[in-house]
């Protein structure tokens, strides 16, 4: 069993960001440290994917301010075996409307990438609002990463950023790893893309969240039923209980700012009952990538005595 652990390093923001916040954005981060003091030597390899896209440029003035602003915490992180990353929210700032609105491939997206692997190799991304579509997962691959992570299998989601509302859409992509189509980024087929799908785990809803989570389907419109019985759950949450199904591998996340004093509690018995699996092994997003591609290298027929 492969565990991956992404934290979205995301600043706090406001809701409606039409104009620079004040004071320290990123100063969540140092719960980051709060949480390493904790877990001492039993905190597993995380991959932290700094938050660098345009909404950052505009509130700090540097894209990659997440890193510069804290490379001290990254130095130390990278020397303990973690590894660093790329997470994004595809917002872009309106003129008409004079504030950030969701964007679903920006402009700006390789000039973020060109930014921050100035400083660090960029192999692994997850999304804002977990959201995705064929074209922004295309330009991904096409900018060298060789992972995402932002899959929640049998979910479907609704935002609203800006005046422009958005849709995450994951009904109907696998629970395992897998290439995604260039044609259709919810399943591997013609025209496969080089970089890794790889879906977070997925644990049981109840039956009154699946009758809550259709009504809310209905509400927007939205008829199918697929996947209802699926919940994400962050690292941080009290989980009652272990994902759905083994797989040879289980993506969980987590958020800076979730880590208050419950959220780091609720983190160190999560940690502590994957560790207690039976082979178990954290890896990063890079060390989880190069499994795939090893595995997927090796011939499937089976030697015969």
């Amino acid at each position: 069993m492969n565990i991956l652990i992404g934290c979205d390093v995301d600043p706090i923001l406001p809701p409606i960001l039409d104009r620079r916040p004040a004071g320290d954005v990123w100063e969540c981060l140092n719960r980051i440290d709060v949480l390493l003091r904790g877990m001492r030597e039993d905190m597993p390899a995380v991959t932290w994917l700094i938050r660098t896209d345009q909404s950052v440029e505009f509130s700090t003035g540097s894209f990659e301010s997440g890193y510069t602003n804290h490379r001290p915490l990254w130095d130390k992180l990278q020397e303990r075996g973690h590894e660093l990353g790329w997470h994004m929210h595809t917002m872009s700032y309106a003129p008409l409307q004079k504030q950030f609105v969701f964007d679903p491939v920006p402009d700006w997206l390789g000039e973020a990438h060109e930014r921050l692997v100035s400083w660090f190799p960029v192999n692994a991304t997850r999304t804002g609002w977990d959201y995705s579509s064929s074209a922004l997962l295309s330009a991904l691959d096409r900018l060298g990463v060789v992972v995402d992570f932002s899959a929640l299998p049998g979910n479907a989601l609704w935002f609203s950023v800006g005046k422009v509302r958005l849709m995450t859409d994951w009904r109907d992509c696998p629970e395992v790893p897998y290439h995604p189509s260039g044609n259709d980024y919810q399943r591997s087929g013609t025209a496969p893309l080089k970089l890794w799908e790889v879906p977070a785990a997925q644990f049981r809803r109840s039956l009154a969240g699946s009758v809550a989570r259709g009504l809310l389907r209905l509400r927007h419109g939205c008829f199918s039923m697929s996947g209802l019985t699926n919940q994400t759950q962050l690292l941080t949450d009290h989980w009652r209980e272990l994902p759905l199904k083994a797989k040879d591998v289980w993506a969980f996340f987590f958020h800076p700012y979730d880590l208050t004093e419950t959220g780091i509690r609720n983190f160190q018995a999560n940690i502590r009952r994957l560790q207690n699996l039976p082979d178990v092994e954290f890896k990063t997003a890079t060390e989880v990538s190069t499994w795939l591609s090893t595995r997927e290298q090796q011939p499937r027929t089976a030697f015969q005595n």
